[in-house]
């Protein structure tokens, strides 16, 4: 079993948010669903001491769930932010991969290129940026854990192999989003295809496009792009978890790959996930190996 299926917080933010529901809740459904692993958005433990972290970690061994990190933005070159400051997140988010007991943590840039594509010199400062606090992360975070950089809308894959490649060493690798290219403008197959064999962890969804008319609809505005949960939309999962699954199918991987469910489209006071998320699972699990969903 190379591929596992699990379920990102994200999916509940907005009830988590509200406080309507309690986080062990969460972790409750997605046990019950049959997911391999829940992934804690690191706001949604923020603030726990230590003894409450240790009891969600408890509380997962029992449900029979693993426990993975997603951290935050490690910054922003044109907002100012520095490469020590982008240390200091990621030396936090690994202190509570730690904690909980985490394989990895996952972190992304802090800009969106479509707000960058007339400025390419911004996005060179981006990458810079990025790639040196990576490098400066892996000799000054302590742990082994792995730091995982998603492809978070923002560089094209072969930018991420740049950063990849110049920060070196095994501790960093990407966190591959199989939906997230098309907000670069960019075909998502062969940006998974390329960034597959460096990615041990990622997040599957699926959007759907949204026209915008005129009041006659004699033509359109333009469109929008809504994400959904795999399954609801039109991105073409079947050949993206074919990537995944020939590019991991060594059966003598020490770890699986781990592909969550990020459920972005979620409000508050709407309790659908149980019936999307249960969908989703199956749906992607059509595409795995007989067995391996969990």
């Amino acid at each position: 079993m190379t591929v596992v299926l699990g379920v990102d917080t994200l999916s509940y933010h907005c009830r988590l948010a509200e406080g309507e529901i309690p986080l062990e809740d969460v972790m409750r459904e997605v046990a019950d669903l049959g997911a391999a692993f829940v992934q804690f958005n690191a706001v949604h433990v923020r603030g726990r001491p230590r003894a409450g972290l240790e009891a969600l970690r408890a509380l997962a061994a029992d449900l029979g769930l693993e426990i993975t990190l997603s951290g935050d933005v490690v910054g922003r070159a044109g907002s100012g932010d520095t490469v020590g400051s982008g240390v200091a997140r990621i030396r936090e988010w690994a202190q509570l991969a730690e904690a909980i007991g985490s394989p990895f943590v996952r972190v992304s840039s802090g800009f969106y290129r479509n707000e960058l594509m007339a400025f390419p010199d911004r996005i060179v400062a981006e990458q810079r940026y990025v790639t040196e606090t990576l490098r400066r992360a892996v000799d000054e975070v302590p742990g082994d854990g792995r730091i995982l950089l998603e492809n978070h809308s923002d560089f094209t894959a072969e930018e991420y192999v740049e950063i990849i490649e110049g920060v070196g060493g095994d501790r960093v690798g990407v966190f591959l989003d199989l939906i997230n290219p098309i907000s670069a403008l960019q075909d998502p197959l062969p940006v998974v295809r390329t960034l597959a064999p460096l990615a041990p962890a990622g997040h599957a969804k699926d959007f759907r496009i949204e026209s915008r008319y005129v009041e006659d609809r004699f033509h359109r505005r333009g469109f929008d792009v809504q994400w959904c949960y795999p399954g609801e939309g039109v991105a073409d999962l079947a050949s993206l978890m074919g990537v995944l699954t020939s590019t991991h199918s060594d059966p003598g991987r020490a770890e699986p790959y781990r592909l969550s469910v990020e459920g972005l489209d979620n409000h508050p006071g709407v309790a659908d996930q149980r019936e999307r998320l249960a969908t989703s699972l199956a749906f992607l699990g059509s595409f795995l190996p007989a067995g391996a969903v969990r």
